[in-house]
C-alpha cells in the first residue's frame, strides 16, 4: 500500500472517530433544560401571581447532594402539610419550601445572584450561577429547574412529577392523609 493513501485513510479515520466521539459526548452530557434567563423568570412568576391556584398537591423529586422527594398540600395559598420521603415534615415553617410559592422564593434568590453579577454589583461571595429551567405551559409553575454552581461540587435539580389541583368543596381546611 502507498504510503500517502495509508496517511491519506488514516486521516480520514481519525477525523470520522473525532466527530463520532464528538456526537456521542454531546447526545450524553448535553442539557436539553433551556437556559433560564432572568427575564424568562420574572414573567413566569408574574404570571403565576396573577392567576395563583389557592388549592393544590404538589410532588417535587430532588436531586443533588441531599435528594429526596417531597410532597406538599397547599389549601387557601397556605402550605397546610408537608412530606420529605413520604415522612412528615414537623416545622410548619418548613411547609412551604416546596410548594410553588417557595420554589419561586428559590428560584429568585438565585436570579438575583445572577442578575448582581451581571450588573457588576455582586460581592465576593456571590456565587457564579448557570441556572436552567421551564415553567409548566398551563399553570405557570417551575416545572423542572437547575441550579449549578460554578468551582463547586453543589448542583442541585429538581422536577415536578405530580401537580394535582385540588377543587374548591374538596379543599379541606387542616392536613390530609399522605397522597401517593
Amino acid at each position: 500500500m502507498n504510503v500517502r493513501v495509508f496517511l491519506l485513510w488514516l486521516m480520514v479515520g481519525l477525523f470520522v472517530g473525532a466527530v463520532a466521539t464528538f456526537l456521542v459526548v454531546r447526545a450524553r452530557i448535553a442539557d436539553p433544560l433551556p437556559e433560564l434567563k432572568p427575564a424568562d423568570f420574572h414573567a413566569a412568576r408574574e404570571r403565576w401571581e396573577k392567576n395563583e391556584l389557592p388549592d393544590y398537591d404538589i410532588e417535587v423529586k430532588v436531586t443533588g447532594t441531599q435528594g429526596a422527594t417531597y410532597r406538599v398540600q397547599v389549601r387557601n395559598g397556605k402550605a397546610i402539610a408537608a412530606w420529605r420521603n413520604d415522612l412528615p415534615l414537623r416545622q410548619e415553617r418548613t411547609f412551604s419550601t416546596w410548594s410553588v410559592r417557595g420554589m419561586f422564593g428559590t428560584i429568585g434568590r438565585d436570579v438575583d445572584h445572577v442578575e448582581r453579577r451581571t450588573a457588576g454589583r455582586a460581592e465576593a461571595n456571590t456565587p457564579r450561577l448557570t441556572l436552567r429551567g421551564e415553567f409548566d405551559a398551563r399553570a405557570g409553575y417551575p416545572a423542572r429547574y437547575r441550579r449549578i454552581e460554578w468551582g463547586s461540587p453543589v448542583e442541585v435539580s429538581w422536577q415536578v412529577t405530580k401537580f394535582e389541583l385540588i377543587a374548591p368543596e374538596k379543599a379541606e381546611p387542616g392536613p390530609q392523609p399522605s397522597p401517593k
